[in-house]
């Protein structure tokens, strides 16, 4: 029992390999996502589609990915990890193709929602995977280092279609080269099982009641991310600035945002989790308080952004460490699967607060 423990707690080449390969993964997909979100928006938009029809689509994969947080712990019980991911990368580079045959906007919805449920088992399983391979001295660090690449690479969709534009294939074609090199180094890693293949009886409703805390860090973060990223520049413009101003306001938030996520993982692994945690919350608190004030002094104004932003989302990173901590094989799953339910509501709700 004693040397199974110490080798959960070193590193190997195969648990570098594992976590290089999933990390790397997730990372493609999220610039595939960024870049297929405003994508679709400015394809229907040419076509002179309402902007409740837009908006509606783009809801279509969140949704998804809900329902399918649901399903996708029993589906981890039933079959190899490293399956589950090699069929979601195969499914979405269909997905992406059967976008560019077809024009029916009703096939547009169904496809983004079943790329929602594709999205959940990419996250869900390649998540488990990281925690479950990663030392337990070393989880912040790399739970840190997995959210600023991830949060690096929703940044990189938007850029790439400012360079082939939304008026030809090549988007779409690029989105499934992305996918095909996202899925290849999957061929080459040792596969992932759980420990345990019983379902526990361990659900959504089950982990809200055992870990509140954690719920309304992934709620809450949720709600300001998404909330900050459709109002803060509508507010500035309000209050009279350039489109400019306004704009840097919500990138220096996203750049604290993932930035800051190793520091605070190292933070969580050095010192004691409840405190760093407590930590992210107050500085989160006095952020939403103080930047209001600091409007017209723009230095003050993006340093209190990008720390605001960064020990926000910081709060998440060591939701998912604690997670990892205290839920074990299936109920990991489960646990992780359930961050991403309340996420999902948080993204949903966060809007219509304005």
């Amino acid at each position: 029992m004693e040397k199974e423990q110490k080798n959960k707690s070193i590193w190997s080449n195969e648990k570098g390999k594992s976590l290089v390969t999933l990390i790397g993964c997730l990372s493609i997909y999220g610039i595939t996502i960024s870049l297929f979100t405003p994508l679709l928006s400015i394809v229907l938009e040419s076509k002179g589609i309402s902007t409740t029809i837009i908006g509606g689509l783009a809801m279509m994969t969140p949704a998804g990915i809900i329902l399918g947080s649901f399903g996708v712990p029993y589906l981890l019980i039933k079959y190899e990890g490293r399956y589950l991911l090699i069929f979601g990368v195969i499914t979405e580079i269909i997905l992406i193709f059967s976008l560019i045959i077809t024009q029916s906007i009703a096939s547009w919805f169904i496809i983004r929602f079943i790329g929602g449920l594709v999205g959940a088992i990419l996250f869900i399983v390649s998540e488990t995977w990281i925690i479950s391979v990663t030392p337990s001295a070393h989880r912040g660090k790399v739970m840190g280092l997995y959210n600023t690449t991830f949060a690096l690479s929703l940044s990189i969709g938007p850029l790439v279609l400012t360079i082939t534009g939304s008026q030809s294939i090549l988007p779409f074609l690029l989105g499934i080269a992305l996918m095909v090199f996202a899925g290849l180094p999957l061929l080459w890693v040792r596969g992932f099982k759980l420990n345990s293949k019983k379902n526990s009886g361990f659900g959504v409703i089950s982990f809200s009641l055992v870990a509140p805390l954690l719920v309304i860090g992934s709620f809450v973060v949720a709600f300001r991310e998404i909330t900050a990223a459709s109002l803060l520049p509508v507010y500035g413009l309000r209050l009279g600035m350039n489109e400019n101003y306004s704009t840097l306001m919500l990138f220096f938030g996203a750049a604290g945002g993932a930035l800051l996520q190793f520091p605070l993982g190292w933070a969580s692994d050095n010192f004691e989790k409840r405190k760093v945690f407590l930590t992210c919350s107050i500085v989160s608190l006095l952020g939403a308080l103080i930047w209001p004030f600091v409007l017209n002094i723009s230095y003050l104004l993006w340093i209190t952004l990008f720390i605001w932003g960064g020990f926000f989302t910081g709060i998440y990173t060591i939701s998912m460490v604690f997670a990892a901590d205290w839920f074990k094989d299936t109920k990991l799953t489960t646990a992780i699967a359930s961050l991403g339910v309340f996420w999902g509501i948080g993204s949903f709700i966060g809007p219509f607060s304005g």
